[in-house]
């Protein structure tokens, strides 16, 4: 009855069959909750299929969407173009296939999409838990009467956070969702995974929704503007799940999972108490971590720290709502590094209030760390997605948008210049960037 299908996101310079990465948490919830309700739901992950030529995926998504009848698609800012691809084929084999699609990028531009697009019936805006289901209910519910889901737009209209072109050919949007309670989720149903051609390696996990921080280059905040932590207990059945599977090597926790600092204590403690020993890494800020909480992590069995840092400097973290100190990443950083935790680092390059003095400054940060060859900087070219600051307030950050390609929103491409920074000196900034990347890199 449903088809959830993830497109193919990986690039292909990304792409490690040690490491296959299960498709995004949003459809493993969607598929979880439908299936709680007694509902055939089935999961279609392109990533599978990274090698084939399109008419031979064509072949494959036409297979697949002849047993279902609502296709719901996820798509992030650089895969929508693969999402209208699919939304194409489905409506070419039957304009009777209902889509939905979902995620940040539809999220934040389905009036635009619901325009120009005939191939879209649904748009779930923000977090789907609650309105996709609610959805599918409806939809259900009208073709068993063999009716027209069009003509019941009351019943629409009580679902929040939907959008959708009504008969009249305006664009409707229901009130935004409320928070979803990330306790009473069931958890991610990756039991749904096909096991057809690859394994997954990596499971993520997420810890929490919404983020407490402003930084103008994240939609986080606008996706979900209010914070939720998941309790430990919740935390520990899915960890527990995860290792049933027995074909994952590894667990990614997202996102910045000291937030709250007991938090933080007591989660670390989990892995200790509960003698659990699977690898895993995590996200965080290290400004604030201290000598015993690097000992913890250590303890807790942490095989990887992922830490946004942005620039060294003050002024332009400051300009980009990014409240953090350098000489505290430091600090941070000299804790973890005792302890022999290995960190990736994250920098962008290009941010509102960059120069090519504070970039130079940021390099030559980078330089003085105390890293090593197991430790990675990833260099950043900063991108406005929608439902960012740098997309929202562009004029009053007094960007210039240089690239309307949403293909190329994905941190590798150079997507506006600055006051200070123009496309020429960027490019060359660019490429003094991913040389500094390699500083710290395997042989």
């Amino acid at each position: 009855m449903i088809l959830l299908i993830n497109p193919k996101t990986t690039k292909p310079t990304e792409f490690q069959t040690d490491f296959f990465r299960e498709p995004n948490l949003g459809i493993l919830y969607l598929a979880a909750i439908l299936d709680h309700k007694n509902i055939p739901v089935e999961i279609l992950d392109l990533e599978q299929y990274y090698d084939l030529e399109n008419d031979v995926i064509t072949k494959i998504i036409i297979e697949k969407i002849k047993l279902h009848d609502i296709i719901g698609i996820t798509s992030l800012t650089n895969t929508f173009h693969i999402t209208i691809w699919i939304a194409k084929i489905i409506k070419n084999y039957s304009r009777k296939k209902i889509i939905v699609l979902g995620g940040p990028h539809v999220s934040f531009k389905y009036e635009e999409i619901l325009n120009k697009e005939d191939t879209i019936d649904f748009i779930c805006v923000k977090e789907s838990e609650n309105s996709f289901p609610q959805l599918v209910d409806l939809i259900i519910d009208v073709l068993n009467k063999n009716g027209l889901i069009h003509d019941y737009e009351r019943e629409l209209d009580k679902i929040n956070g939907i959008a959708y072109k009504n008969l009249k050919g305006e664009i409707v949007h229901t009130d935004f969702p409320k928070p979803v309670d990330v306790d009473n989720l069931p958890l991610p149903a990756r039991y749904l995974l096909s096991q057809e051609n690859f394994y997954y390696r990596v499971a993520s996990v997420i810890i929490n929704r919404g983020c407490p921080n402003q930084c103008s280059f994240c939609s986080r905040q606008k996706m979900s503007p209010v914070v939720r932590i998941r309790s430990l207990d919740s935390i520990l059945s899915e960890i527990r799940d995860i290792a049933t599977y027995q074909t994952y090597d590894y667990i990614n926790f997202y996102d910045n999972i000291n937030i709250n600092r007991k938090f933080f204590h007591g989660f670390c403690r989990l892995f200790i108490d509960n003698k659990i020993t699977i690898p895993w890494g995590c996200e965080l800020r290290v400004d604030t971590i201290t000598s015993k909480d690097a000992i913890l992590l250590k303890e807790a069995g942490c095989r990887l720290v992922a830490t946004g840092i942005e620039s060294a400097s003050l002024e332009v973290l400051k300009n980009n709502l990014k409240y953090q100190d350098p000489n505290q990443v430091v600090i941070g950083i000299k804790h973890l590094k005792a302890v022999k935790i290995p960190i990736q680092a994250y920098f962008v390059l290009g941010l509102p209030g960059e120069t090519e003095r504070s970039f130079y400054k940021t390099v030559e940060f980078i330089k003085s760390l105390p890293f090593n060859r197991e430790d990675r900087i990833n260099y950043f070219a900063a991108t406005p997605y929608p439902g960012s600051r740098l997309w929202d307030e562009r004029d009053s950050f007094k960007l210039k948008i240089v690239e309307q390609d949403f293909t190329k929103y994905d941190c590798q491409h150079l997507i506006f210049e600055t006051q200070d920074l123009d496309l020429k000196k960027l490019h060359n900034l660019l490429r003094i960037a991913k040389e500094t990347e390699k500083l710290f890199s395997q042989p």
